[in-house]
C-alpha cells in the first residue's frame, strides 16, 4: 500500500484508470474518518467560530502496484492557511470529463511532467469559507463561494503561466471536506443556488458561457447548435435560450432530446438516425446554418460542425469527446468567412458576469445525480458511461 509524507491512511478506496474504459473499479474498503473538534491553523489565520476538525478526507491521485494512477480516498491533517489563502469547508464537488482524460493521459504516459502522487483531484467545488489568511480582504469567514478553475486568472487574456494553475490538473484540486484555495481562486455563489448547483459552474458553465454569450458570439435572434446534452452542452442550451437564441441540439437519444426541449431547445436532431446532421441543420434554418456551433465531439464531429456553420459564424471548440486529433478543414472556414475559436473556461471577471446572467434569468443548473464521497467510484463509472444529462455531483 502506498504511503506518503503527511498522509494518514486508516483505510483505502482506490479506482484505477484504464486506457479504453478510463477506469476499473478496485475492491472498496470502508473509509475510517478520525475527527476532532479542534484545529490548528497557525497564527496567521482567522478562523470561523464553528469548530474545524484536525483531519479531513481528501481524494488524491495514487499509483497501484503496476504504477497506474487512480483515485484514493485518504485522511490527512487539515492544512495550515497561508497569508493569501482561505480554508473552504466543501459541501459539493462537480465532476468533469477532464478527470477521466487526466487519468487516461497519465496512464498512457502522455503526461510525464512529474509524479502526481498525492495531488488532490477535481476542479469545481462549492462551500463555506471557515478560515482566512491575515492578508485576505476580499472574503470573510462564513461566505458561500465556489472555486474557480484557475487559481490566479482574474481578467484579460489567458497566459501560459495562468494556465498551469488549473485546480486538479496543474495544482491541487478540491475534492475533500476541507481544502486550501488562493483568495484569487474563489468567487461568490450566485444567489438562490444550492451548493450542489453552484459546484457545477466553474468549468462547464463558464466554458459554455464563453463559447456563446460571454464572447459576444451569438447575434440577436441568432441560431446556436449544441452538440450533446452533457454538462457544457446543457449549459450552452440554457444560456443561449435565455439570451433569446434559437437552439438546436444533437443527441443519440430521443428521450434526451425531449428533455432538451424542456430546457429551451427549439429543435432536436438524433445523429444516430441522421448521420449527416449538418445538412439537417441547414434544412431547419432555411439554408442559413448555425451562427454558433458548440463543438464538443472534436475529431468525430468537426466535419458536420463546419457543414452546419453559417457564413460569418463561430465554431467554438470546447472539447474532444471523440478525440482531439481532428484536422480542421480550413477551406470551409475561409469559404464561409467564419472563425474557429478554442474555449478554455475563463477568468474570474468572466465568471462574475456569467453568474450575474444566471441570477438575472433565474437559471438553475441541471444536476442529474448526486453521490456521497465514499461512493465516488460509482460517480466515476457513470461519468465514463455518459448515461446522464447535465452534471454529476459529489456531496460532502
Amino acid at each position: 500500500m502506498l504511503m506518503q509524507s503527511g498522509v494518514l491512511r486508516s483505510r483505502l478506496h482506490l479506482v484505477y484508470g484504464q486506457d479504453n474504459t478510463m477506469h476499473k473499479l478496485a475492491k472498496s474498503i470502508a473509509v475510517g474518518l478520525a475527527a476532532s473538534s479542534v484545529a490548528w491553523l497557525g497564527s496567521t489565520a482567522v478562523a470561523a467560530t464553528t469548530s474545524i476538525p484536525s483531519t479531513t478526507r481528501q481524494v488524491v491521485l495514487a499509483k497501484d502496484a503496476d504504477g497506474r494512477y487512480g483515485w484514493s480516498l485518504v485522511q490527512v491533517a487539515v492544512p495550515t492557511v497561508g497569508d493569501h489563502q482561505v480554508l473552504l469547508h466543501v459541501h459539493a464537488v462537480a465532476l468533469q470529463h477532464g478527470e477521466l482524460e487526466l487519468l487516461d493521459s497519465l496512464n498512457k504516459g502522455t503526461d510525464k511532467s512529474r509524479d502526481r502522487t498525492g495531488q488532490i483531484v477535481c476542479s469545481d467545488a462549492a462551500g463555506e469559507v471557515v478560515a482566512i489568511g491575515k492578508h485576505v480582504t476580499s472574503v470573510h469567514t462564513g461566505a458561500r463561494v465556489t472555486s474557480l478553475y484557475f487559481a490566479d486568472y482574474l481578467d484579460g487574456p489567458l497566459t501560459s503561466a495562468k494556465q498551469t494553475q488549473g485546480h486538479g490538473y496543474g495544482i491541487d484540486g478540491v475534492l475533500g471536506d476541507y481544502i486550501l484555495l488562493e483568495d484569487t481562486g474563489i468567487a461568490p455563489m450566485p444567489a438562490g443556488m444550492s451548493y450542489e448547483e453552484a459546484a457545477t459552474l466553474p468549468t462547464a458553465a463558464l466554458t459554455a458561457w464563453m463559447a456563446t454569450v460571454g464572447n459576444n458570439n451569438v447575434p440577436g435572434g441568432g441560431t446556436v447548435l449544441v452538440e450533446g446534452t452533457g454538462g457544457i452542452a446543457s449549459f450552452a442550451l440554457q444560456i443561449s435560450s435565455a439570451f433569446g437564441a434559437r437552439v438546436i441540439v444533437t443527441s443519440s437519444s430521443d428521450e434526451k432530446l425531449e428533455r432538451a426541449r424542456l430546457l429551451g431547445a427549439h429543435d432536436g436532431i438524433n445523429y444516430k438516425n441522421i448521420p449527416a446532421w449538418g445538412d439537417r441543420v441547414l434544412e431547419l434554418t432555411g439554408g442559413h446554418g448555425a451562427d454558433v456551433v458548440v463543438d464538443i465531439g472534436g475529431k468525430s464531429t468537426i466535419e458536420q460542425s463546419l457543414k452546419s456553420l453559417a457564413y460569418g459564424g463561430t465554431l467554438a471548440l470546447v472539447g474532444g469527446l471523440g478525440g482531439y486529433g481532428a484536422e480542421l478543414p480550413t477551406m470551409e472556414l475561409i469559404r464561409k468567412v467564419a472563425r474557429a475559436q478554442g474555449v478554455y473556461a475563463g477568468s474570474r471577471a468572466d465568471y462574475l458576469r456569467m453568474t450575474k446572467f444566471f441570477e438575472t434569468h433565474r437559471l438553475h443548473p441541471l444536476v442529474e445525480r448526486t453521490y456521497t464521497l465514499e461512493n465516488y467510484a460509482a460517480a466515476l463509472k457513470d461519468l465514463a458511461a455518459g448515461n446522464f444529462m447535465g452534471k454529476l455531483v459529489i456531496r460532502l
